[in-house]
């Protein structure tokens, strides 16, 4: 894979940014894309285009999709809400059959083989379109309808966080040395980190687990 070249999913977040810093150390050529959908939070944006910028990719393809809502986005007074669970305000509707459409399309424009997206382990038992079924299907799809892909080696979707847990995660950041501090997890758009939503309470329980200090979170609750 060392001489080849892959397009990151990049959202800002920490599985995303450590997907980056894995890709850089997997592949020579690296570029990233990213999706600036409804009313997405800048924070999120801006910690995107850092993330890019610091690891040098090649470039970083924003797409603007604002027709793309979270399910916290739709008006309520006609939809009924789903079971309160957190990850539910978060959920984007056929988010991967999207996202991973766009990808490929600038995929087979730039010659790009490796679509890396950052699924883990416990994202598969909530979002149906994060199993490892879904990314062979989409796979499948991708190359059913890749007018000028090679057969002998199709353009392919790879998830290397798939078997990581965020414990797991967080320790294979570290040894790619992703810069942490850059990154945003949080579901709110405020200054600091909310502390209270899914992605806070799971990236600030990885971190104690591991008995280290998260250089977002911590440095904005102590």
């Amino acid at each position: 894979m060392k001489d080849s070249k892959a397009l990151v999913m990049l959202s800002g977040g920490l599985d995303s940014a450590t997907c980056l810093y894995w890709a850089k150390e997997n592949f020579s050529q690296v570029y990233a894309i990213t999706f600036d959908y409804h009313d997405r939070i800048e924070n999120e944006k801006r910690a995107t285009v850092a993330l890019a910028k610091n690891a040098g990719t090649l470039e970083l393809f924003r797409i603007d999709i604002p027709f793309i809502k979270e399910f916290s986005d739709f008006d309520w007074g006609r939809y009924k809400p789903p079971k309160k669970d957190k990850r539910w305000s978060s959920y984007i509707p056929a988010r991967n059959l999207i996202f991973y459409s766009i990808a490929a399309h600038y995929a087979e424009f730039f010659d790009i083989k490796w679509i890396i997206g950052g699924h883990n382990k416990d994202d598969g038992l909530f979002f149906k379109d994060a199993t490892s079924s879904f990314i062979n299907d989409m796979n499948s799809l991708i190359n059913h309808s890749c007018l000028d892909c090679d057969n002998n080696n199709p353009l392919t979707i790879m998830a290397p966080l798939a078997d990581l847990d965020r414990i797991g995660i967080i320790s294979l950041a570290r040894r790619l040395k992703v810069p942490l501090d850059l990154t945003w997890s949080c579901h709110q758009d405020g200054e600091t980190h909310c502390g209270r939503c899914y992605a806070c309470e799971s990236r600030s329980e990885a971190f104690r687990f591991l008995q280290i200090t998260d250089p977002v979170i911590s440095a904005t609750t102590d």
